[in-house]
């Protein structure tokens, strides 16, 4: 009983008092060699999505489940979906990279989603 007593107030105060602070920051990337580290990183994770692809690919190719197909266009989607978040490394300002990785999650999802629950 007390914790409702205490709870509802609570919720009404963070639900009426915004916590939105925005702060810009000197804060710059790290970087390596004069690259981003989170580029890098995206190239790395690119380049193990790919093989984690070509890996489910020769697994479905040995066992003919249909779910793999799913499952192996997921990992290409991702790898595609880092390959375009790496291009920042080498290309200034790709306006639509954000818009286009945001449609690659949706599908990555629905293609793992699919694979799960095909029999």
């Amino acid at each position: 009983m007390k914790i409702k007593k205490f709870f509802i107030p609570f919720v009404f105060l963070l639900l009426a008092f915004p916590f939105a602070f925005a702060q810009e920051s000197d804060f710059e990337d790290p970087e390596i060699f004069g690259l981003e580290v989170e580029k890098l990183l995206f190239l790395v994770s690119a380049n193990l999505a790919l093989v984690l692809a070509v890996l489910t690919l020769i697994a479905y190719i040995k066992t003919k489940k249909s779910r793999l197909i799913f499952i192996t266009t997921a990992f290409f989607l991702f790898s595609a979906k880092l390959f375009l978040l790496s291009l920042e490394l080498f290309i200034d300002g790709i306006a639509w990279a954000d818009i286009v990785a945001a449609f690659l999650d949706f599908a990555i999802l629905l293609s793992f989603f699919f694979g799960v629950i095909k029999k």
